[in-house]
């Protein structure tokens, strides 16, 4: 166990479990206050299902990639950690695929029209936030199996076997995995089933990344959007960068 981990009978204030964005947000906001807290993280990276892969020197989400502006908490968070947000490329037709394969031009409006991308991918949000929480207070590799209520906190049993005390704890984690931590007392059977039902957004999707030289098709007129009723791929939109490095589109 790491040293700075509490155990039995020396509770930490707060413990956060999960290390994606809402994790790592609260983290950092709790380490701006000097509050004490643990943030675990099952995986060997922070970030969650944010992924940015860099090639030719430019970052290409492979997870989400797009906020809006009617998300002022979003907006106020990047202002904050000074990171530049830039808009989707919209401009031109979009294509559509029935579902018999005839092919349509210019149906519809601009689908990303309005939608905002990071600088540098949403991985600088999450590394941005990450280097504000203090190292000793993360915990990676490790996930939590069960959490005890007990008079003294709230014992939570980690995967390597170890345990500590938070007086509270936090779940930043999607509700059906939470729901495979042991809870002692059991959760009420009707909030466990609500929990297992909700479905990770975006969660049986997979994206796919395609390399071009020039964004050949906005010479044609062409936004970069298109969407197919018959597949395989169902989305298709333009993931160039704001500047610099090879032009990209991602296939959803």
């Amino acid at each position: 166990m790491p040293p700075h981990l509490k155990v039995k009978g020396q509770p930490m204030r707060t413990l956060i479990i999960g290390g994606g964005l809402s994790g790592l947000a609260l983290a950092e906001a709790l380490a701006t206050k000097g509050h004490d807290f643990t943030l675990i993280e099952a995986r060997d990276r922070l970030g969650g299902r944010i992924l940015t892969e860099h090639h030719a020197g430019a970052a290409f989400d492979l997870g989400p990639a797009w906020f809006w502006e009617g998300q002022p908490r979003i907006a106020a968070l990047l202002n904050r950690l000074g990171l530049i947000a830039f808009e989707q490329f919209s401009t031109g037709d979009l294509l559509f695929e029935d579902a018999q394969g005839h092919v349509q031009r210019g149906r519809g409006g601009a689908s990303m029209e309005g939608s905002l991308r990071l600088m540098g991918g949403l991985s600088a949000l999450i590394a941005a936030l990450t280097a504000r929480v203090p190292m000793q207070n993360m915990v990676m590799n490790t996930a939590v199996t069960a959490l005890t209520a007990t008079a003294s906190g709230i014992t939570a049993t980690l995967s390597n076997g170890d345990s500590l005390v938070a007086d509270q704890v936090i779940l930043a984690m999607p509700p059906r995995l939470a729901a495979q931590i042991q809870c002692s007392p059991a959760l009420p059977d009707t909030a466990m089933a609500a929990m297992r039902s909700v479905k990770t957004w975006m969660a049986g999707q997979a994206k796919a990344v395609a390399v071009y030289d020039t964004p050949f098709w906005r010479e044609d007129g062409l936004s970069g959007d298109a969407s197919s009723r018959r597949g395989p791929m169902v989305e298709i939109h333009d993931a160039s960068p704001a500047s610099g490095g090879d032009v990209l589109m991602f296939l959803l």
